[in-house]
């Protein structure tokens, strides 16, 4: 992978039968991130796409990608694949042989690409994709990954796994630049990155595995030291990345399987992201060097990290294909990779406005409503610093008891980011809504989620005599339905008796059982007179709801 970046360092009778209630409760989505969710990922972004280039290749061979003035190139056997900024597919560079790591000039308008099967370096103009001359390499072969510094071109060259494997350089600004050659001895092509005055190698293919630093910003490059993999237990260093000011190194490795941060001045590891998890192949840094990208082949895809803290940014997954190893490249706040999908496709995945701060939704709703009620959801929508973003489109999606997802009015935010969404879902069951915004230029898209069940009508009634006697049971029946059907077998009523002007407390009686056809009886003998009321409840369930009945007598002496 090569990423082009700027060099810059950086709330009585009547208080007995209290009315029942709903409780507002609030659902948000991470991310982590932030999904705003550690607990979930927070979204990559309202525009995520994932494109098929058309190529398939072989498990054994190398692809890598370089972004830059709005064009994505990306190395694929015999052909380099040209695609716009959105992942449309425009062009292919072909007639190369087994094409493996690219680099591209600041500005975009030359492309630098390795060929490992012909022992070339290729210079492209990506004006009109023509290739303006072949470097040859016969006495440094198998070129296989660069990084390109001002006028240098880096090559991490090797033949398979043989020690004569290295690193050059090269002036393209010469016509016939002559090889500067770094290290000729390693294992196998090592992993490369440059900036600021360094270079590192990381060792490939090796346990343990070094980082070899050089010194690159002087007239005779020269080997500053190395980083052992025998104290820090590193072996196959996957990909290496630097800060702007090659000040500092992270590497994804087969081992440890965290992304390792290195202090190059030191030549010593100072910390590591993300815990302890399979397969590593990737990482990038941005060009403000405060967001880290990770890749793994095997469980979450990418995860971006703050770069200074360690702080899990933002976790995501494509079910599309297996993380390419070294193919992570940032632009400005956008993130791009490839994935290998069944059949070897390739795929690029981009992901816009990744590294931006992360953005704030909060829908609060009530976490039951009863069959025809209207559904109410408030929120806000913030940035990081709780600000607001002003009006703005929301988009809202509903999803059903049975899994159907249906789109909703969208709505706006007002000035100060608030905002209300109302709906009156059918049938019965949990319906979860989703309210999401696309993001600006200054804040990353956010995603929420705020779950409602919808609950049948449930009625409970209860006949008796008008007039008791003090001494002589009372026989009340009555009938509990919900949603116009029988409540589920084994249900209960709770009672309590309650005497009108009567200081006592209320008393509460054994509960009712209710048969399953809904009907239930009670006997209860009263023993003063006066107005009494027998309060029954049932609390509902899941699916239905709470439903409570008064039945009143006037008791007299016998």
């Amino acid at each position: 992978m090569q990423q082009q970046r700027p060099r810059f360092a950086s709330s009585s009778l009547m208080r007995r039968l209290a009315a029942l209630g709903l409780t507002a409760v609030v659902t948000t989505g991470l991310l982590a991130a932030p999904s705003q969710a550690a607990p979930d990922s927070p979204v990559a972004s309202a525009a995520e796409t994932t494109t098929d280039l058309g190529v398939a290749v072989g498990l054994s061979s190398v692809a890598d990608l370089a972004v830059g003035d709005g064009r994505v190139f990306v190395s694929a056997g015999d052909r380099i694949v040209v695609t716009d900024a959105a992942g449309g597919v425009t062009g292919a560079i072909t007639g190369l042989s087994q094409v493996h790591g690219l680099a591209l000039t600041p500005d975009g308008t030359r492309l630098y690409a390795a060929l490992y099967g012909s022992d070339e370096v290729a210079e492209i103009d990506t004006a009109d994709l023509t290739i303006l001359r072949r470097i040859g390499l016969a006495a440094h072969p198998c070129p296989s990954t660069l990084a390109l510094t001002g006028d240098q071109l880096w090559i991490g060259r090797g033949c398979g796994q043989n020690w004569r494997a290295g690193v050059i350089g090269l002036d393209v600004t010469q016509a016939a630049p002559a090889p500067i050659v770094l290290a000729s001895d390693l294992y196998s092509a090592p992993a490369i990155d440059a900036a600021g005055g360094t270079l590192v190698a990381g060792e490939t293919y090796t346990s343990p595995a070094a980082l070899w630093v050089y010194d690159i910003g002087q007239a005779a490059p020269a080997l500053r030291g190395t980083i052992s993999g025998f104290t820090y237990r590193t072996a196959s260093i996957r990909e290496v990345a630097l800060t702007s000011d090659g000040s500092v190194a992270v590497t994804a490795a087969g081992d440890p399987t965290r992304f390792s941060r290195y202090d190059i001045t030191a030549l010593s590891r100072t910390g590591s992201y993300g815990g302890y998890f399979a397969s590593p192949v990737s990482v990038a840094i941005s060009a403000d060097d405060a967001t880290i990208a990770g890749g793994r082949r095997s469980g979450t895809d990418l995860t971006l990290y703050d770069a200074a803290t360690g702080a899990e940014l933002l976790q995501t997954d494509n079910p599309a294909g297996n993380l390419v190893a070294g193919s992570i490249a940032f632009s400005g706040a956008d993130v791009y990779a490839l994935l290998r999908a069944p059949g070897d496709r390739l795929h690029l995945w981009r992901l816009p406005g990744v590294a931006l701060p992360p953005s704030l939704l909060t829908p609060t709703t009530s976490p039951q409503v009863l069959t025809g009620m209207e559904v109410l959801i408030t929120g806000q929508l913030t940035r990081a610093d709780g600000s607001p973003v002003g009006a703005q489109p929301l988009t809202v999606t509903r999803r059903l008891p049975d899994g159907t997802d249906e789109p909703l009015d969208g709505v706006t935010t007002a000035t100060d980011g608030t905002f209300t969404i109302t709906d009156t879902p059918p049938g019965v069951g949990e319906v979860v809504y989703t309210v999401a915004w696309a993001g600006d230029d200054a804040s990353r898209a956010s995603r929420a989620e705020a779950a409602v069940t919808v609950q049948h009508r449930s009625s409970l009634t209860m006949t008796g005599p008008a007039l008791g006697t003090t001494g002589t049971p009372l026989h009340v029946s009555g009938v509990l339905e919900t949603g116009g059907n029988p409540p589920p077998p084994g249900s209960t009523l709770t009672l309590q008796r309650i005497v009108q002007d009567d200081d006592s407390p209320s008393t509460t009686l054994p509960t009712v059982p209710v048969n399953d056809d809904g009907t239930f009886t009670f006997t209860d003998t009263p023993v003063t007179t006066g107005r009494h009321i027998y309060h029954a409840q049932w609390s509902g369930n899941d699916l239905s709801g709470p439903a409570e009945s008064l039945y009143r007598v006037t008791v007299n002496d016998s």
